[in-house]
């Protein structure tokens, strides 16, 4: 966040101010009444101007709260940044008590989190999470590669102020509300103010708070918009403009940074962004005359990205204001005219009623059927925002949009109806996102995964994408997948998918599990068709046809306990996904579940007739709140029949696979696991910009047979391991050491998921 300069009192003189006013106070108690104070003329127009600065805004909470109290009536409003968010909730209507309640209670991480809630992503957002990605995206388009323009693109915060000013929607002429209202933003073009006085409300605060490379800018009306604080962050021209006798201003801003403090790139660039905004804000602070009022609230080093503190920035806004209570009293009415003012200030009327029609506007992006399909069920309903912003969440959680807003709208009678613009990202529509995994065995086996994928969104105007995952290393391959939804509220999909991909496979004496017998190199050509039905966000049903061929090479060893030679297969797969959790990194509660039946049949040309069950099952039970946490899971794999060929495999090995083995070690057409793992947050868990750390530990237990007869848990292996996490802004790394029986041990730097997936 920016860094402003701040002018006015310390907290220690701010005390002694207000201590020194009360006290002069109480000395003319009898003579004077505190109502005997000059009051302003019942026709005076009082101007509030409310400055940037970030969470530092919610001391102009406070400040309004003295004022209401005072019976100082306000009849203009000009905000910049998050002093236009309180500015234009007061100018709506909102009482301060409302406005403090709603910052207290607010999830500013979510907040400040694009995406919706992991619960309500779609089911094939989710299993995304667990590809060892890094959580970065890149663009492609027009022959360049492009990146975002911001951290948040800011979808939840429209959304929120659409909600809270919906009373709003046919309000036009800011003039019309129940206080006037300018917003201020900044061309960042042509380097100039934009004061928003009409149009929609909503847009305009959002694109006052437009803070460069954290938000995302708006386009409205052609123009890019960003921060109103770069040009003018504590708007009293704008005040004057509109026609104010006196002037209460409010200075929220940040100070500059201590000499010891700059000590890095990001911070010069900070400071002498903020050295000129510093030196604008002086210049307009000089502009206050005799009659007018500045109020600087003492927030010190108060952070402008303490969201989590905003109650505690609200009361020292109020702590300022009532150490100004002598001048403040200058600007107070009386109680008849104060009165009649407050008849003016509340929400206005608003009657949803029900949804009588929906329109999508096609200009900006390339999918407008496919939302007509997933928001058509809606239609003649009540309005319901909280659902409403849950649908939009979950079309906005495929991760295709940059931003997806609504409007009310009307028809030529009294019929309202729902207008959704969505907006494709604009570093689209290819896009790309990378991997890594490694491990070490201490005994010379070194391995590494390196893994890509590009994913074209908007194949056609019904949501098509087409994903294409690569990877070299251990694994070596391609797999590429057309992803069609289709019907009512898209919950049905199909998806015709191809496999090519070659990998090492190490064999290992299942006896003796230090010893290794054999190498395979495993080539794989596959390819088929998935149908899915998922009408919920959690949990989906699906089936897939399947005809491939493996290639098993003998490279060194015994061949004696795997054949080698060409396989072909066909397969018949029915499974079931579920998936609650969270987060898919550090889980805090949630599950998750994996079921398939493969019924392997000689059709299409394959050779072999058998089935395999697997099923795996995470779950992370509710039962502490704070730092630690639980994960507990298990896996298994049978071929009913003791089919043995490759697909009919399971694998096990690596980090919290029974750690302490390389990735795959361990193989067989029968398989059991389980595992728990506990681990904990360290440090502030209150802070809402931290990169959070994590250190847990593991115990594993589990095994592979070639036989349902060989199945025992007499001879179950056990493994654990140790780890530290890092949730870092492009994902997870964890650098863990893991045991097991037998005297293997191994260390593990890999980006990914707890909740890791078989590769």
């Amino acid at each position: 966040m920016r860094r402003l300069a701040t002018r006015g009192f310390s907290r220690r003189l701010v005390v002694a101010w207000a201590l020194s006013a009360c006290a002069f106070a109480l000395a003319l108690a009898p003579a004077m009444p505190v109502r005997a104070q000059p009051q302003a003329a019942p026709g005076q127009c009082i101007g509030l101007v409310l400055g940037g600065g970030g969470a530092r805004g919610a001391a102009h909470i406070g400040v309004l709260e003295v004022l209401e109290r005072e019976h100082i009536p306000v009849c203009r409003i000009a905000g910049t940044s998050m002093g236009s968010i309180v500015g234009g909730l007061y100018a709506a209507g909102y009482t301060p008590g409302e406005m403090r309640k709603l910052v207290a209670t607010l999830d500013w991480g979510d907040l400040f989190s694009d995406d919706p809630a992991r619960a309500e992503r779609p089911m094939r957002r989710k299993a995304a999470d667990y590809r060892y990605l890094l959580n970065f995206e890149i663009g492609y388009k027009n022959g360049r590669i492009v990146t975002p323009t911001g951290v948040v693109q800011g979808q939840k915060l429209l959304l929120l102020l659409r909600r809270l000013l919906i009373s709003t929607w046919d309000v036009h002429d800011f003039d019309q509300l129940p206080i006037p209202f300018r917003a201020v933003g900044t061309d960042i073009v042509n380097g100039k103010a934009v004061i928003f006085g009409s149009g929609d409300l909503p847009l305009a605060i959002r694109s006052s708070m437009s803070v460069p490379g954290a938000f995302a800018p708006t386009n409205v009306d052609g123009a890019l918009l960003v921060d109103g604080g770069i040009m003018d962050n504590v708007p009293i021209d704008v005040i004057r403009t509109m026609g104010t006798d006196r002037v209460i201003a409010v200075d929220v801003g940040s100070p500059l940074l201590e000499r010891e403090q700059l000590t890095n790139p990001v911070a010069l660039l900070n400071q002498m962004v903020g050295t000129l905004m510093n030196d604008k804000t002086k210049a307009m602070l000089a502009t206050l005359g005799d009659r007018d009022l500045l109020i600087t609230p003492a927030l010190g080093k108060f952070g402008s990205d303490e969201f989590n503190r905003c109650d505690e920035a609200a009361n020292i806004g109020h702590a300022a204001a009532e150490a100004m209570l002598p001048q403040l009293r200058a600007f107070a009415v009386s109680d008849d005219v104060w009165k009649r003012y407050m008849e003016t200030r509340h929400k206005r009327r608003f009657d949803p009623g029900l949804i009588a029609f929906l329109e999508v506007d096609e200009s900006k992006t390339e999918t407008a059927s496919y939302i007509k399909l997933k928001m058509q069920p809606d239609v003649g309903k009540p309005l319901d925002a909280d659902k409403l912003e849950k649908d939009i969440g979950a079309i906005y959680g495929r991760g295709n949009y940059q931003q997806i807003d609504y409007h009310l709208t009307q028809d030529g009678g009294d019929n309202k109806g729902l207008l959704i613009l969505p907006v494709d990202k604009p570093w689209g529509p290819v896009y790309g996102r990378f991997g890594l995994q490694l491990d070490n065995d201490f005994q010379g086996l070194n391995q590494y995964m390196l893994s890509a994928e590009i994913n074209v969104t908007n194949v056609n105007r019904y949501g098509a994408e087409w994903r294409t995952s690569i990877w070299t290393g251990r694994v070596a391959g391609l797999r590429t997948e057309l992803y069609q939804p289709m019907g009512e509220g898209a919950a049905f999909s199909l998806m015709p998918f191809g496999l090519t991909r070659t990998e090492d496979i190490p064999v290992f004496d299942q006896n003796e599990s230090s010893k290794q017998l054999a190498e395979y190199r495993v080539h794989r050509l596959d390819g088929g068709l998935e149908a899915s039905w998922s009408p919920v966000s959690y949990w989906r049903l699906f089936g897939d046809i399947e005809r491939g061929r493996d290639q098993t090479d003998l490279r060194i060893g015994d061949a004696s306990t795997f054949p080698a030679g060409t396989i072909d297969f066909s397969v018949l797969r029915l499974g079931y996904d579920w998936d609650t959790f969270d987060d898919a990194q550090f889980p805090s509660r949630g599950s998750r579940i994996e079921f398939t039946y493969n019924m392997f049949r000689p059709v299409l040309g394959g050779d072999h007739n058998g089935d395999v069950v697997r099923l795996r099952m995470d779950w992370v039970p509710d039962w502490w709140e704070g730092r630690y946490h639980l994960l507990l899971g298990t896996s298994l794999s049978s071929a009913t029949d003791n089919a043995n060929f490759f697909e009919t495999q399971s694998f096990l090995g690596g980090f919290l696979n029974l750690s302490g083995f390389s990735e795959r070690a361990l193989y067989g057409n029968q398989s059991l696991f389980g595992r728990a793992v506990l681990y904990r947050q360290t440090g502030a868990l209150d802070t809402l910009f931290s990169t959070p750390f994590f250190i847990g530990a593991s115990f594993e237990a589990g095994n592979t047979w070639h036989s349902t007869n060989a199945v025992s848990l007499g001879n179950l292996l056990y493994g654990g391991s140790i780890f530290a996490g890092v949730k870092t802004p492009l994902g997870p790394v964890f650098l863990g050491y893991g045991y097991a029986q037998g005297g293997h041990n191994a260390l593990y730097l890999t980006f990914g998921s707890l909740l890791r997936q078989e590769q």
